[in-house]
Formats: structure tokens, sequence, C-alpha cells
């Protein structure tokens, strides 16, 4: 991995063993950052490390007073599962290079399949799930359990994920959950990890997500104008309104 584009930064070993990789960063509806943030804290998996680079954006995540790395990294070994979640987006200049560190990193913990978890823009929100895969023998494994994503497109840092993937023939299935608004949305992230625990049987308990929904709507909505206004004034100039589609 080369330390000039992402630094790997652990504090503790992975002790899980060929994990299953769920990743998530903010995009459409915030899906993929509110989905892989609640299964950290549901199945509370345990803080392993952070990932930074000079191409995240330049600023620091607090909670409770404490600053709380950006892009972080979780593992839960009784399940077999590694999560990357992230609160910042990646902006498109850089989501190639950085989409490919995380491959890499990716292969470098034997990881059996990599789940990258966005949102996609519809008109009519039925809270569908839609799927696509990095290799064709995964659509059997996806499908009944969500909408095979037929025709389309994948952008950002996501879309930049699963085209290492195909590039390196390792097993990735992507979940959009579908949105038809332009705010946080924790309802479609419910959707993709109730789709999640039908495929991989991860058992995580979405009532609490669904008891919060509202609260981190508001919460989110904040947190996607911070980032917004973090970010340098030439690219706030290609930021969608919504907060970016950039995963």
């Amino acid at each position: 991995m080369e330390k000039d584009i992402v630094q790997v930064i652990l504090e503790k070993e992975l002790t899980v063993k060929n994990p299953i990789l769920i990743e998530g960063f903010p995009g459409i509806g915030l899906v993929g950052n509110i989905a892989s943030q609640y299964i950290v804290n549901d199945l509370k998996m345990t803080y392993i490390g952070a990932m930074n680079s000079k191409y995240f954006p330049p600023l620091a995540v607090l909670l409770g007073g404490v600053v709380n790395m950006p892009v972080r990294i979780y593992e839960d070994a009784s399940k077999g599962v590694v999560v990357l979640t992230a609160d910042i987006p990646i902006h498109p200049l850089a989501s190639y290079e950085v989409g490919r560190e995380i491959v890499a990193w990716a292969e470098s913990i034997d990881v059996q399949e990599l789940i990258c978890l966005a949102g996609i823009t519809v008109m009519d929100d039925q809270n569908r799930v839609f799927g696509a895969v990095s290799r064709q023998e995964l659509l059997d494994k996806i499908r009944g359990k969500a909408e095979i994503f037929e025709i389309g497109t994948i952008t950002g840092i996501t879309g930049s994920i699963m085209n290492e993937c195909r590039i390196r023939n390792l097993p990735a299935v992507c979940l959009l959950g579908e949105t038809a608004s332009a705010e946080p949305d924790p309802r479609s992230a419910i959707a993709a990890i109730e789709t999640i625990n039908k495929i991989y049987g991860l058992g995580v308990n979405t009532a609490k997500l669904a008891e919060q929904a509202e609260e981190i709507e508001v919460q989110m909505a904040q947190l996607a104008q911070q980032m917004k206004a973090a970010a340098p004034e030439e690219q706030q100039t290609q930021l969608p309104k919504e907060f970016p589609m950039y995963g």
C-alpha cells in the first residue's frame, strides 16, 4: 500500500481470519455511513484502528469531546466480520486511488468477500435494495434477497472499490438502498442491513435504528452541512445540494 495515499493505523491486531469486510462511506441518503456505523454499534464491535489520507477532508470528528478518526476499522471475531465505516466523503478525483488502496488492504487481510453499502436515488421509494456483484457466480447469492441492479452505474468511491474488486477478481457485493429523498435516510439503511442479514445471517437487530430514525436524520443532516463547509471552495461548487453522491 502506498503510504502517501492511504495509511492504515492499527491500534490492535486483527484477530479474525478470512473476514467478510463491510464498507460504508457517506453518499446518497448517507445509507452506507448510517448502516455501517449501526452494525458496529449493534454488534458491539471492537475498534481496531483507522485509515488516514491526504485525500481526506481536513477535519477531526468528535465524540463526547474526544477526537474520533473519520474513517474507522472495527471487528467482530465471533462473526468473522470487519467493518470500515466513514464519516467523510471521498472526492471523485481521489476515489480511484483511495478505492484501489482499500481493496489492496482487503487483500492483505485475506478478505473472503467485500460488501459495499451505498444509496441509490429513485422517484418512488419502496424501501427496495438493489444488488450488484463483481463476479457472475455471486448473482445467485443475492437473487431473491436483493433486486438485481441490471443496468446502471455505481458512482464515487463505491464504484471505484467495485471496479478494483473486478480487476483483482475479489468477490464483492454492492447493496444499494433506494431513497427518494435528498436527506439522510436511515429507513433505507435499515433495508440494507436487513438484506445483509438475509444473505449473510449477521443477526443485526434494526429495531433501535427504526426508533431513532427521526433523530438520526437531523444529526446526519447537520454532519452533512459540516462536511460541505469543510470542503475547499472549489470542491463545494461540485457538491450536490443534498450532500455528495460519492459512494
